[in-house]
């Protein structure tokens, strides 16, 4: 059968359409409304471009809060993690002046609320919460505008990071990198604003002044993280955490220490993870992680019976691919030993839940490092009517 010949270029020109169901709000920048895609049965949160601001009376305004809605698709489409909201399209009307971003719809409460109601959950939240930081760090964008409201959590329980508007990737504007956005801060700010500098230590304040004042407004005791939220908030930079990537290894460690892996566990995941890590040379920005224990354990078994018999493994992207589901790039002649992927299958199978958690969290945090091309921002420029 011939194999047919694609178009250079793809264009799928069937409208589509949505059923408003309620205008969520506004902001400085539009206007965000709740609607149902009948076909796909799911709510979505529409964000349009239209300022409190008109171009007649104030041409530049307007130009500088188009761009910001613009920089926030970008930026947002070029994130993928479960504690993150996700941005699925972005439709530019550039005639009528106006743009369009179709996000994921946030069912649930502000942290506080939820925390308040679920005081239980509070280390699991913090934890989560750290994980969509630190996500954003690796991609050099800095949310800008951390604050209560801005950090959801769904109905079931998840925390999301919400509302860049003020978001900012680091690489746009080297040299606005040091300067912050005037805001009407909720806390107290740190000590770093006097000398005008903004940047991923000053966002680790925020977020840990942000769980300070739920423990005290809750009034709740015995969380473990006291003392790292306490590190988070102090006022001079020498004490305080650097980054989010630092907090993340430290609450990696306060599990390593608390499950207690033996040495020759942490030996053999180590010597598993080099091998996985050096075999990809870069990976999609929208590729997702299995963090599925149990779906790793049945795919490492269905890939090591069509190898077992080798001494390494024919084709690096078969291991590649039990771990990131979408796209990326891989070095085809690296050895990877198919023992060692029997030894790190039979690790995971004999370790208790806890410790499973554990190694496919780190496992995640090695693949959150490797090297992610730049985001490609699906636009239209659509002359038409414009939707409302």
């Amino acid at each position: 059968m011939k194999s047919q010949q694609f178009k250079r270029e793809i264009e799928f020109d069937r409208p589509k359409k949505y059923q408003t169901v309620r205008v969520l709000g506004r902001g400085a920048c539009g206007e965000t409304v709740l609607v149902h895609d009948d076909d796909m049965n799911v709510d979505l949160v529409v964000k349009k471009y239209c300022p409190v601001v008109t171009q007649e009376s104030n041409p530049e305004l307007f130009k500088n809060l188009m761009d910001r809605f613009r920089d926030e698709a970008r930026i947002l489409f070029q994130l993928n993690h479960p504690n993150i909201v996700r941005v699925f399209n972005f439709f530019d009307y550039q005639k009528q002046k106006t743009s369009y971003i179709v996000m994921e719809f946030v069912s649930g409460t502000d942290i506080e609320t939820y925390i308040e109601q679920n005081p239980l959950s509070f280390d699991v939240i913090f934890e989560k919460v750290i994980s969509g930081f630190e996500h954003l760090e690796i991609k050099g964008i800095l949310h800008r505008d951390i604050r209560p409201t801005n950090l959801m959590v769904t109905d079931s329980g998840e925390p999301k990071i919400i509302d860049f508007g003020f978001g900012k990737a680091i690489d746009l504007d080297a040299e606005d990198e040091g300067k912050s956005i005037s805001l009407n801060w909720w806390c107290e700010v740190p000590p770093e604003f006097a000398n005008s500098i903004y940047d991923f230590q000053t966002e680790v304040y925020f977020v840990g002044k942000l769980f300070e004042r739920i423990l005290s407004d809750a009034s709740l005791t015995g969380t473990k993280y006291a003392k790292m939220i306490a590190k988070m908030c102090a006022p001079s930079r020498g004490t305080r955490f650097e980054s989010f990537g630092q907090i993340f290894t430290a609450l990696n460690q306060e599990l390593f220490e608390t499950i207690e892996f033996s040495p020759q566990e942490i030996m053999l995941y180590r010597s598993f993870a080099d091998e996985l890590f050096g075999a990809f040379s870069e990976i999609d920005p929208n590729a997702t992680y299995s963090r599925d224990a149990s779906a790793l354990i049945e795919e490492l078994e269905a890939l090591h019976k069509t190898v077992m018999l080798e001494e390494f493994l024919p084709d690096p992207a078969a291991i590649c691919r039990v771990f990131v589901k979408g796209g990326f790039k891989y070095y085809k002649n690296l050895p990877i030993n198919v023992e060692l992927v029997d030894q790190f299958l039979r690790l995971l199978k004999g370790l208790t839940g806890n410790k499973r958690e554990v190694v496919v969290a780190n496992i995640g945090s090695r693949l959150d490092a490797i090297k992610r091309p730049g985001p490609r921002v699906f636009t239209q420029d659509l002359d038409d009517q414009i939707p409302f």
